[in-house]
């Protein structure tokens, strides 16, 4: 059983690539969209974020189980262009305990800070990095996390958008898809297909699984 001075929080760090390549309404208008997806997944999940250094941000999640939906949400809203023109990130997550007495994420400290500041300093551009405290950080999720970071930086922005809402909408019926996003269920199922949307839900229950084993 997790005690409270062992309880396991998930932090991201981020970066968005090229950030100083845009223009200034461009740079604008992603900053705005990162803002509003923050806030929502912050509602949603309960979490805190901080957005800091100009392209950076941070997010800290109470509960380790949600934090890859998240993750996966953030980076396929902002590479599909829905509100915003499309851009990269370089995302580090990781797992660990947490410095309660701190109140900025971008100065905190503990466990789950470090792990994934070091990884993000140490991650190429546009890299997806996973790093859990537990014993249960095993490699078989650092080949899959690989395998995923392949098959989602490969996306056009139309196969983003469908995966992004496929993931946030908890893997629903095509059709539901469809309609929000006026195509026809063939057009969805295809992009889906290619986006290799089956493999995505496995990474995430499969992280899920890892997770809620290293709370026993």
């Amino acid at each position: 059983m997790t005690t409270a001075e062992s309880k396991q929080y998930a932090v991201l760090t981020t970066d968005i690539v090229h950030s100083t390549k845009l223009s200034a309404a461009d740079y604008s208008a992603v900053m705005t969209t990162l803002e509003k997806i923050l806030q929502s997944h912050q509602s949603k999940y309960q979490c805190k974020f901080e957005i800091f250094r100009g392209d950076s941000f941070q997010v800290l999640y109470p509960d380790i189980n949600d934090a890859m939906k998240s993750v996966l949400s953030i980076r396929l809203f902002l590479q599909s262009s829905i509100s915003c023109p499309a851009v990269k990130l370089t995302q580090s997550l990781a797992t660990g305990t947490f410095d309660k007495a701190s109140h900025k994420l971008s100065s905190s400290l503990g466990e789950a800070f470090i792990l994934s500041g070091r990884a993000l300093d140490k991650a190429s551009r546009g890299d997806l990095v996973v790093n859990l405290a537990s014993t249960t950080n095993s490699n078989d999720l650092k080949i899959s996390t690989l395998f995923l970071h392949h098959l989602l930086d490969g996306l056009t922005e139309k196969q983003a958008e469908v995966l992004y809402y496929y993931i946030d909408f908890d893997f629903p019926e095509h059709q539901s898809i469809a309609d929000h996003m006026s195509m026809t269920r063939q057009n969805v199922t295809a992009h889906l297909k290619r986006s290799g949307a089956d493999l995505v839900k496995a990474y995430l229950l499969g992280y899920r699984e890892i997770c809620i084993g290293s709370q026993k």
